[in-house]
């Protein structure tokens, strides 16, 4: 009997980047067949980063397979400055890449101290995908939470501040 959906009764809108336009990417099937563990997953596939629609997105999956090893941790800080530049850092990404465990290590520091939020995952882990998918779905969702708690408050301050004026007026002092 297959297992209910992680988030079942929720539908969740994944956007999904090569990032190397000339390949056919042929792990997108096999991906979206894991995805489907989580809940109902709708996949767009955004041809560049510049995509209005990755906005829209709860979740970036980037298939960097084709990223030579030696060169992952300068592309992913190149990523990283362009994605926080276009004021994306409220979606999280899983970066799908072949990198060894000194890679991994190389690119740590930065990452620890890097103000968004991603997993890399190997593409031969797939099978971990839908726990990945599921944990980075959780920040999105407390991101959101964040966002709407800084709204809240700063809506807040902005009453005080009128009623202070208000009161300082009523008090007969100057506005």
């Amino acid at each position: 009997m297959p297992a209910e959906p992680l988030f079942k009764g929720r539908s969740f809108r994944l956007c999904y980047w090569h990032a190397d336009p000339r390949v056919v990417d042929a792990d997108r099937a096999r991906l979206e067949q894991h995805l489907k563990k989580v809940g109902d997953v709708k996949v767009d596939t955004l041809k560049s980063l510049d995509d209005p629609g990755l906005h829209a997105c709860d979740l970036l999956i980037v298939a960097a397979q084709t990223i030579p090893r030696d060169d992952f941790a300068k592309w992913l800080g190149g990523f990283k400055e362009r994605f926080q530049r276009m004021g994306a850092i409220w979606v999280p990404v899983l970066v799908v890449a072949d990198v060894p465990f000194e890679g991994l290590r190389e690119i740590l520091p930065d990452a620890a101290r890097a103000n968004w939020y991603f997993d890399i995952m190997a593409p031969d882990h797939v099978a971990s995908l839908p726990i990945r998918v599921a944990n980075l779905l959780r920040i999105h969702d407390h991101l959101h939470e964040m966002k709407r708690y800084a709204k809240t408050l700063d809506d807040i301050n902005a009453k005080v501040t009128a009623l202070e004026t208000e009161l300082t007026r009523l008090r007969g002092g100057s506005p």
